[in-house]
Protein backbone atom coordinates (compact mmCIF):
# COMPACT_ATOMS: atom_id res chain seq x y z
CA UNK A 1 0.00 0.00 0.00
CA UNK A 2 1.14 3.75 -0.93
CA UNK A 3 0.62 6.39 1.32
CA UNK A 4 1.76 10.06 0.10
CA UNK A 5 1.97 13.39 2.29
CA UNK A 6 2.28 16.52 0.47
CA UNK A 7 4.67 19.11 1.74
CA UNK A 8 8.23 19.29 3.11
CA UNK A 9 8.63 16.91 6.28
CA UNK A 10 10.11 19.61 9.46
CA UNK A 11 12.43 18.13 11.80
CA UNK A 12 9.95 18.03 15.25
CA UNK A 13 13.36 17.41 17.04
CA UNK A 14 14.88 20.38 15.86
CA UNK A 15 12.00 22.87 16.03
CA UNK A 16 11.80 23.45 19.52
CA UNK A 17 10.50 26.60 20.83
CA UNK A 18 10.53 27.67 24.51
CA UNK A 19 7.49 28.54 26.23
CA UNK A 20 6.41 29.92 29.70
CA UNK A 21 3.35 28.24 31.54
CA UNK A 22 1.01 31.08 32.31
CA UNK A 23 -0.02 29.04 35.15
CA UNK A 24 3.07 28.21 36.80
CA UNK A 25 5.96 30.44 35.46
CA UNK A 26 8.04 27.79 34.68
CA UNK A 27 9.47 27.54 31.32
CA UNK A 28 8.87 24.53 28.92
CA UNK A 29 9.69 23.33 25.39
CA UNK A 30 7.35 23.14 22.66
CA UNK A 31 7.12 22.13 18.66
CA UNK A 32 7.38 24.75 16.42
CA UNK A 33 3.93 26.09 14.95
CA UNK A 34 5.33 24.91 11.29
CA UNK A 35 5.74 21.50 12.69
CA UNK A 36 1.74 21.50 14.13
CA UNK A 37 0.49 22.62 11.10
CA UNK A 38 2.70 19.59 9.23
CA UNK A 39 1.17 16.93 11.52
CA UNK A 40 -2.20 18.34 11.22
CA UNK A 41 -1.86 18.29 7.62
CA UNK A 42 -0.21 14.91 7.20
CA UNK A 43 -3.48 13.73 9.39
CA UNK A 44 -6.15 14.62 7.76
CA UNK A 45 -3.83 13.00 4.52
CA UNK A 46 -3.18 9.69 5.86
CA UNK A 47 -6.84 9.41 7.32
CA UNK A 48 -8.27 10.07 4.03
CA UNK A 49 -6.37 8.16 2.39
CA UNK A 50 -6.20 5.12 4.69
CA UNK A 51 -9.98 5.35 5.46
CA UNK A 52 -11.67 1.89 6.32
CA UNK A 53 -8.67 -0.31 5.73
CA UNK A 54 -6.57 -1.88 8.79
CA UNK A 55 -2.70 -3.27 9.22
CA UNK A 56 -3.52 -6.63 10.82
CA UNK A 57 -0.48 -8.36 10.28
CA UNK A 58 2.13 -7.70 12.31
CA UNK A 59 5.35 -6.89 12.33
CA UNK A 60 5.30 -4.66 8.85
CA UNK A 61 7.52 -3.13 6.92
CA UNK A 62 7.54 0.52 5.89
CA UNK A 63 9.60 2.12 3.24
CA UNK A 64 9.56 6.15 3.22
CA UNK A 65 10.88 8.24 0.00
CA UNK A 66 11.23 11.67 0.99
CA UNK A 67 11.38 14.50 -1.69
CA UNK A 68 12.20 18.03 -0.93
CA UNK A 69 11.20 21.52 -2.82
CA UNK A 70 14.94 22.95 -1.97
CA UNK A 71 18.49 22.16 -1.74
CA UNK A 72 18.49 22.92 1.99
CA UNK A 73 20.80 20.80 4.26
CA UNK A 74 18.14 18.26 5.55
CA UNK A 75 18.30 15.41 8.24
CA UNK A 76 16.09 12.40 7.35
CA UNK A 77 16.63 10.10 10.56
CA UNK A 78 14.56 13.27 12.04
CA UNK A 79 12.08 13.34 9.61
CA UNK A 80 12.10 9.80 10.06
CA UNK A 81 10.43 10.39 13.83
CA UNK A 82 7.61 12.88 12.60
CA UNK A 83 6.84 10.86 10.00
CA UNK A 84 6.40 7.89 12.15
CA UNK A 85 4.40 10.07 14.72
CA UNK A 86 2.17 10.98 12.26
CA UNK A 87 1.31 7.61 10.79
CA UNK A 88 0.85 6.50 14.60
CA UNK A 89 -1.44 9.47 15.59
CA UNK A 90 -3.23 8.35 12.10
CA UNK A 91 -4.06 5.24 13.01
CA UNK A 92 -1.95 3.54 10.13
CA UNK A 93 -0.03 1.68 12.67
CA UNK A 94 -0.69 0.44 16.11
CA UNK A 95 2.74 1.72 17.18
CA UNK A 96 6.20 2.02 15.86
CA UNK A 97 7.25 -0.31 18.43
CA UNK A 98 9.54 -3.59 17.26
CA UNK A 99 6.39 -5.46 17.78
CA UNK A 100 5.01 -3.89 14.95
CA UNK A 101 7.31 -2.90 12.51
CA UNK A 102 10.08 -5.27 11.85
CA UNK A 103 12.35 -2.86 9.38
CA UNK A 104 11.76 0.88 8.45
CA UNK A 105 13.84 2.22 5.33
CA UNK A 106 13.84 6.26 4.77
CA UNK A 107 15.38 7.33 1.46
CA UNK A 108 15.79 11.08 -0.40
CA UNK A 109 14.27 10.72 -3.41
CA UNK A 110 15.43 14.24 -5.06
CA UNK A 111 13.91 17.70 -5.22
CA UNK A 112 10.67 18.23 -6.78
CA UNK A 113 9.86 21.86 -6.33
CA UNK A 114 6.18 21.66 -7.55
CA UNK A 115 5.10 18.72 -5.08
CA UNK A 116 7.34 18.39 -2.15
CA UNK A 117 6.16 14.86 -0.66
CA UNK A 118 6.48 11.94 1.63
CA UNK A 119 5.68 8.68 -0.21
CA UNK A 120 5.23 5.70 2.46
CA UNK A 121 5.07 1.84 1.49
CA UNK A 122 3.24 -0.61 3.80
CA UNK A 123 4.30 -4.04 3.25
CA UNK A 124 2.33 -6.46 5.18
Amino acid sequence: MRLTITGNVPSQKNRKIISVNRATGKPFLRSADSVKVWQQSALIQLKQQFRGLQVTDYPININIVVYYDNKRRHDLDNALGTIMDALTAAEVIEDDDTSHIECIVIQFGGYDKTNPRVEVYLDE
